[in-house]
C-alpha cells in the first residue's frame, strides 16, 4: 500500500510542476561532513528555479533555511532549526 502511495504523491508533484521546474538546472551543490570530527556538516544547494537550500548542523541539531519562489513571483523564505524536540520552522513571505 505504501508503494503506490508514494507513486501517486509523485504523479501529483509532477502534474503540478511547470515546464520551468522540469527544466530546471543544478547551479551548485555542496556537501562538507566531519568537519570538526563530531558530525558536523554543512550542505547547500542552488537551482536555477529559484529554489536554494542551505544547512549546518552536527548530531545534535540542524539549522538552515531554504528558497522556495511564490506564486506572485515573490521568494518564500523558511528558516527552521530540527533537534531532539523536533522540526521548527519560521516562515517569511
Amino acid at each position: 500500500m505504501l508503494k503506490y502511495s508514494l507513486i501517486f504523491a509523485l504523479f501529483v508533484v509532477l502534474a503540478s510542476c511547470s515546464e520551468e521546474d522540469l527544466q530546471a538546472q543544478l547551479l551548485k551543490s555542496e556537501n562538507r561532513q566531519n568537519l570538526d570530527g563530531a558530525g558536523q556538516f554543512q550542505h547547500e544547494i542552488t537551482v536555477s528555479n529559484g529554489i536554494q537550500v542551505k544547512a549546518q548542523g552536527n548530531v545534535n541539531g540542524i539549522q538552515g533555511e531554504y528558497f522556495l519562489p511564490g506564486e506572485d513571483g515573490k521568494q518564500i523564505r523558511v528558516t527552521y532549526t530540527a533537534d531532539a524536540t523536533g522540526f521548527h520552522p519560521k516562515v517569511e513571505e
